[in-house]
């Protein structure tokens, strides 16, 4: 129903609530007043996002049962004396985000509202100037003696006056903007929260972004708390542990510390790094708490027996202590962690993630001669023996975080009874040997997140019968494949979301990866397809497809068929082809074609780009829109090369087939050496290296911030350079042909002062001689800026066998020139 307000354009709209109240609907309307035409039935008024500026008198007096007032996002500043009369039902009134001045308010404007229970009026007039004590009007607030819920802002110095004790029911106090900081005394003071009710249940003192002191006993009149959130408001770890002191053995619901630690506070007093003691813990310890967050507390250490000595850790529901810079120091220390969380037996969430990395077997510098390395030493039996932890989950347990940490050398044994584990996430962490997993931990496991990790070392025969959503990125699954390492055959049936980008992937050919026909979601993204894998056509109930940032330059007949079947049966199939290496000529013309009809939705496709037959880039949505302009002469020439092949087979088929017939078994031998070449090469057999780079010292620049960022971390290629990857101590010019031998391809970067480089001509003649003996796959030279005098005549004399790119001044940065990026990544990657 819609109903138009004063003769204005302006609208309200009704429905029912979950109860079947009615409700007003008036907001993002652009009210500049409250409407008093509206259903007078109306239990629920939502005019929030408007422009009203002033509350007048007796402007709600025509709602007599309305129950909740929303009038938040507005501009009201002023609001009268007897704005709310009229309302005496209304329990829930929300009026932050405005501008008003609750020092400013009328004392008795609350009085009409008898019966409410939730007050939200923060966000709204800043205080000024924040050096003096803020008063609080505790005789405008202590008509509200319903009251179970507070939100306000939280200043300077506050003082909340005896009005405040007339509030007996309120349990949740939410301040809700913080303007606190560190002055010379105490902010908040002992005395601060004094005339509060005693039956307090919730406290949320969050976002204060600038550090403040605290005296240790502001929480002793809150004997009943079970909620105390600081989260992201920066106090310290000290302080907020020294607060808890009111509520040794008790039971409390939420401790969040989240985040109250800073780089902003670091001095004597209050260090940024954080050691845990058993004195600061003294507190913490002895409280039976259901959820504790002590994530990014600036903790970097703790002593035996403390961060982990909780009294009564069976009260334990989640526990997170991630994104700390807690280090892997010693068995004692994993064995206290283990050792909690064997007792931990009604815990469901345990997060230990983003903690400080150990790296693994580290390179020293030896400090008599620091251009040597100090050889890695084994390490004696005596001094470090390798141990054993065998881990229990705790039936309760449901969701378990281990991302982006490492673990010291150690055999870890997991078990589980009557597991309930459904979320585990354990990517991007360091192991030296892949813990043993009992195989009931996966019967009820939904998610599983395991990227980072080389599949090789995953579990292979742990049954995930439930697991929806598997993410495997960066984890090496070329490699499995390449060893026939069939990881994930037939142990996960019910898999919906997998995703393998980021793995180097080129074929899924000799893998039966993707057998789970149910699967709906797949992310392919960021590998080395030169088409789309026909392997997926099996999943028929998919709808999502992620190939974006591969080497695809079409999608076959076959794809294209099993494409348009998908969309009919789906109706909301998506399909992500961007960044690919698409191909406008008239060999992919029915593909072209396709994309004028299909009905298949492109993520981004309005942004797909395609390389013509002149080396041009061209928008493919465009080309696909005038396809008889762009390919006109694609049938004539069709019809020449079927008359030229007609004609070349009937005038010689009799001496081809009299030659083969002669030399077949020459020929088969011949066929065979060239296929068993082409296979070892697609194995990367005898290569060290992708690419050698060879370039004069100006270059090195341009290498750093353009080449590398692309070749190394972009397409995952091993590149050698002199400067940085040349072991000192051999002779230069054997280090450079071995490096060389070792490379599938060599780049010659060259500049106008690429002749005064001493070595350049070496490696081109050496470069030559290993393209001679067929060892190096191609040359490609990158032309900076160069006039053709000043290319080196060692290559132009072999010019026939070398790629040139022309790259020039204003396009040598990544961005500009996504032509010879593209360009360079066919050259390497497409033999």
């Amino acid at each position: 129903m819609t109903v138009i307000c004063d003769g204005r354009s302006l609208s309200c709209h009704y429905s029912l609530n979950r109860v079947k109240k009615l409700v007003a609907h008036c907001d993002h309307q652009g009210f500049t007043f409250v409407p008093r035409n509206l259903n007078k039935t109306i239990q629920e008024l939502d005019l929030s996002n408007n422009m009203i500026k002033t509350l007048e008198n007796r402007t709600f007096e025509n709602y007599s049962i309305l129950e909740v007032l929303i009038l938040n996002h507005n501009r009201i500043s002023e609001v009268h004396l007897h704005a709310f009369v009229g309302l005496p039902y209304l329990k829930v009134l929300k009026i932050r985000d405005n501008f008003i001045n609750i020092t400013k308010l009328p004392r008795r404007v609350f009085s009409p509202l008898v019966n409410l229970t939730a007050l939200d009026i923060g966000r709204n007039e800043k205080q000024s100037p924040v050096n003096k004590m803020f008063v609080y009007p505790d005789k405008t607030f202590s008509a509200l003696k319903r009251l179970q819920f507070l939100s306000l802002d939280l200043f300077m110095f506050p003082e909340f006056g005896d009005g405040f004790q007339s509030l007996q029911l309120i349990t949740v106090l939410n301040f809700e903007r913080c303007y606190l900081k560190n002055m010379d005394r105490f902010t908040l003071s002992n005395s601060t929260f004094r005339n509060f009710s005693l039956k307090l249940k919730e406290l949320y003192i969050r976002r204060c972004v600038n550090f403040f002191r605290i005296d240790k006993g502001i929480l002793q009149y809150f004997p009943e708390l079970k909620v105390l959130d600081l989260s992201n408001s920066n106090i310290h770890l000290y302080q907020a542990l020294n607060i808890l002191h009111p509520y040794q053995n008790k039971k409390m619901s939420v401790i969040n510390f989240h985040h109250i630690n800073d780089k902003s506070i670091n001095d004597d007093e209050f260090p940024y790094s954080v050691v845990v003691t058993k004195k600061l813990m003294k507190y913490l310890r002895t409280i039976c708490v259901e959820s504790l967050d002590l994530s990014k507390t600036g903790i970097v250490d703790d002593q035996l027996n403390s961060l982990f000595s909780f009294q009564y850790p069976e009260c334990f529901k989640t526990f997170i202590i991630s994104s700390n810079r807690l280090p892997s120091t010693n068995i004692e220390h994993y064995m206290e962690a283990v050792i909690f969380l064997t007792r931990a037996t009604n815990m469901t969430t345990y997060d230990m993630s983003y903690l400080e990395s150990q790296f693994l077997n580290p390179v020293y510098l030896d400090v008599y001669h620091p251009e040597k390395f100090i050889p890695k030493q084994e390490q004696q039996q005596s001094l470090q023996m390798p141990f054993q932890i065998s881990f229990k989950i705790p039936p309760s347990l449901e969701l378990v975080r281990f991302t982006h940490m490492s673990v010291v050398s150690a055999t870890v044994s997991i078990t589980c009874a009557n597991s309930s584990l459904k979320y585990f996430d354990i990517s991007y962490s360091v192991f030296e040997q892949y813990p043993i997993v009992q195989q009931k931990c996966g019967k009820h496991l939904r998610y599983l997140d395991v990227s980072g990790i080389s599949s090789l070392m995953i579990f292979q025969t742990i049954p995930l019968p439930r697991l929806t959503t598997l993410k495997m990125t960066h984890a090496s699954i070329d490699r499995s494949i390449l060893e026939g390492k069939q990881w994930m055959l037939e142990q996960a049936p019910a898999l919906k979301n997998v995703d393998i980008s980021f793995n180097n992937l080129w074929t899924l050919q000799d893998t039966e990866l993707l057998n789970t026909s149910g699967i709906t979601h797949l992310n392919m993204s960021n590998n080395l397809f030169r088409s789309v894998p026909t392997c997926v056509s099996k999943l028929q109930h998919l709808e999502s497809l992620d190939l974006s940032n591969n080497l695809i330059t079409s999608v076959d007949k076959t794809i294209r068929k099993w494409l348009d079947e998908i969309i009919e049966s789906t109706h909301n199939f998506s399909l992500d082809l961007n960044n690919n290496a698409f191909v406008c000529s008239c060999a992919t013309l029915d593909f072209l074609l396709w994309l004028t009809k299909t009905p298949v939705s492109f993520v981004n496709g309005n942004s797909y780009t395609c390389t013509m037959s002149n080396n041009t880039q061209v928008n493919l949505m465009e080309v696909t829109k005038d396809i008889k302009r762009y390919f006109a002469d694609c049938n004539a020439t069709v019809w020449l090369r079927i008359g030229i092949v007609l004609i070349s087979c009937i005038v010689g088929v009799s001496i081809p087939l009299s030659i083969v017939y002669y030399y077949r078994w020459k020929i088969i031998l011949f066929m065979f050496r060239k296929f068993r070449r082409a296979v070892e090469k697609g194995l990367h057999v005898n290569y060290e290296y992708d690419v050698y780079v060879s370039y004069e010292e100006r270059s090195i620049t341009w290498i750093k911030n353009n080449l590398l960022p692309k070749t190394e971390q972009e397409w995952g290629l091993k590149i050698c350079l002199h400067d940085r990857d040349l072991l000192p101590g051999q002779p230069t010019s054997e280090s450079k042909a071995l490096s060389i031998h070792q490379s599938r391809h060599a780049i010659f970067i060259i500049t106008e002062n690429f002749n005064e480089c001493e070595w350049g001509k070496f490696e081109i003649e050496r470069a030559k001689y290993e393209k001679y003996t067929k060892n190096l796959m191609k040359i490609i030279v990158i032309l900076q800026n160069v006039n053709v005098i000043d290319i080196p005549e060692q290559l132009v004399d072999i010019s026939n066998d070398v790629n040139f790119i022309e790259w020039h001044r204003d396009e040598t940065g990544i961005s500009e020139n996504q032509t010879e990026w593209l360009r360079l990544k066919t050259l390497l990657f497409l033999n």
